[in-house]
Parts: structure tokens; sequence; C-alpha cells
């Protein structure tokens, strides 16, 4: 038995076990023992320091990290602010509804630094200085300088990311031969943007037909129960659920 116990099976097995997500059910339980123990100060500090906080901070630097916000400034004051935002919203996470406690505060600290984004740019705009050349061009042709938002660039680049992968949890509520065709060669143009030469509506039916072997009209028709599923999906973006 002892000679089982030290297997490289049971090693492999207690290691895995040991490497949990820095976000996991204890920290969930954690934040529900916080709330029901409003009213005692002393318990909720312990619960907060010891059970909650590291998570927070774990998520507070992979948000940073993944969507590259340490453009920003000061990290450290931004992680302490971003800390004090989500531990005011402690009490308004409700476990009863089902849902996890780690997308409600992963969505609420991306929200977070979207707002100190726009803060960020709203401050540069007053500091930038324009020198003679960029005024002269302003003033030759005014209505073709467009400047690119950092917050509409990443929020569209986010939306894109989030539609490809919920595109791909729509393979198995599809079963017609046609239907399943039109929504892989949709998914296959999506995750590789570098085939298309010509962004329009014209040319991406000529790509889709290339990629389908189906007429236009039978992309078309396919298309039209893919929109519906995309309409649910924008609709659920634009209320929070990812």
């Amino acid at each position: 038995m002892k000679e089982n116990d030290s297997s490289p099976e049971k090693g492999k097995k207690r290691k895995k076990k040991k490497s949990n997500n820095y976000f996991n059910q204890d920290t969930e339980d954690a934040i529900v023992e916080f709330q029901n123990a409003k009213g005692d100060l002393a318990e909720q500090e312990h619960i907060f320091v010891e059970k909650i906080r590291p998570s927070f901070l774990k998520l507070i630097e992979n948000i940073i990290f993944v969507y590259k916000f340490h453009t920003l400034g000061d990290i450290d004051t931004l992680k302490n602010d971003c800390l004090a935002f989500l531990f005011e919203n402690l009490y308004k996470f409700d476990a009863t509804r089902g849902h996890k406690a780690f997308s409600y505060y992963n969505i609420c600290s991306k929200n977070w630094f979207i707002q100190r984004v726009k803060v960020f740019k709203k401050k540069n705009k007053l500091d930038v200085h324009l020198d003679q050349t960029v005024l002269s061009k302003l003033e030759k042709n005014e209505n073709e300088m467009v400047v690119s938002s950092f917050e509409d660039e990443f929020l569209k680049q986010e939306y894109f990311e989030l539609l490809k992968e919920e595109m791909k949890t729509w393979r198995n509520k599809f079963t017609k031969p046609q239907e399943k065709i039109v929504l892989e060669s949709v998914i296959l143009l999506m995750s590789n943007p570098d085939f298309i030469s010509i962004f329009s509506k014209k040319g991406i039916f000529l790509y889709l037909r290339e990629i389908s072997g189906l007429s236009t009209k039978q992309i078309v028709t396919n298309l039209s129960k893919l929109r519906k599923k995309y309409e649910s999906f924008k609709k659920r973006y634009h209320i929070g659920e990812f």
C-alpha cells in the first residue's frame, strides 16, 4: 500500500489538487461569510485580510496584465484604489442568483479600469502640446484628423474575442449540415482576419461562398439563423453577463 501511495500517479494527483485557482471556492465561500458577519467588524476584517484580499489582489494584477492597464501610471496606487472599490462592493454580490463571485468581480475590476482609462485620456488631452506642424494640419483638413480612442479600441477587441468564443458554443445548437457549414465558415474568417483583403459586405460573401461551397442564397438563409444568436449575445454583453 505504501508503494502505491508514493507512485508517480498519486504524486501528480496531489500536485494537481494543490495548484488550485487563486480565486477558488474557498474565496467564493469567504465572500458569503463576510456578508453574513455584518455588524462584527473584527470578524469581517479577519475574513477579508486572510481569505479575500489575496484573491482580489491577484485578480487585479491579472486584469492589469491581460489588458495592459500598466500604461496608466502609478500602478501600485491604482491597485490599492481598485481593491478599495471591490471592498466597497462586497455587499452587492448576490450568491443566491447562481452567479460566480469571480465573474462578478472580474467585470467590476475591468469596468473600474476602463473608467480610469477615460480619466487618463481626458487628462492627456489637457496636457497635450500641439506644435505648429500639427496645428497647420488641423487647419488644412480638420475632418480627416481622426484620433483613435484607446478605450474604444479595447472594448472592440474584447467584444470581438468574446463573440468568437461564444460562436464556438453554437456548434452543438445547429444540427442541419448547411447551418454547420456556414457557422464554421464564419468562425474561420473571424479567426483568420489576415485571409480577408476586401472588407465589404460583397467581399465577405465571396469569401463565404469560396469556403463553404454554398450559393449566396443558401448562405443568406443560414446567416439569418446565426443573426438571432448574435442579437442575443449582443444584449447579454451590454448588460454585463460576459
